[in-house]
């Protein structure tokens, strides 16, 4: 069924799978790179893939926890995009366009997300719309 709180909870999934795009195994080499900033990068990247994973089914469930979850993950989120700058500047990829937009929807997305966690009206007309 398509309620509002089902499509909430597919959308933190989805968008928290989206951070796969992240990890060293999408640059594009064969091998992937390895490293000491791909190991920060890939340990962010799947935190923050669990993290909305399990916020998710917290929406999902209707939980009172989703919350704290959803703003730890974004957290870890933005974090990431940070080293993941960083690393994939070290393999001359920052300029590909299609880096840049994997940069800002991560970037953005977390914000967003971050937003309706903790921004009252926001957060409000979102966890209400379930009821």
């Amino acid at each position: 069924m398509f309620t509002f709180k089902n499509v909430s909870a597919a959308a933190f999934f989805l968008f928290g799978t989206t951070f796969l795009w992240m990890t060293a195994s999408f640059v594009g080499r064969t091998p992937p790179p390895t490293g000491p900033r791909w190991t920060v990068v890939n340990v962010l990247v799947l935190a923050a893939i669990a993290g909305f994973s399990v916020a998710a089914w917290g929406v999902f469930k209707q939980t009172s926890w989703w919350e704290p979850v959803a703003v730890v993950s974004a957290a870890v989120g933005v974090i990431a995009v940070l080293p993941y700058v960083v690393a994939i500047n070290g393999e001359g990829q920052l300029s590909d366009q299609g880096v840049v937009m994997n940069i800002g929807i991560h970037a953005i997305g977390s914000l967003v997300v971050l937003a309706v966690a903790l921004v009252p009206s926001i957060h409000d007309r979102f966890a209400h719309r379930w009821a």
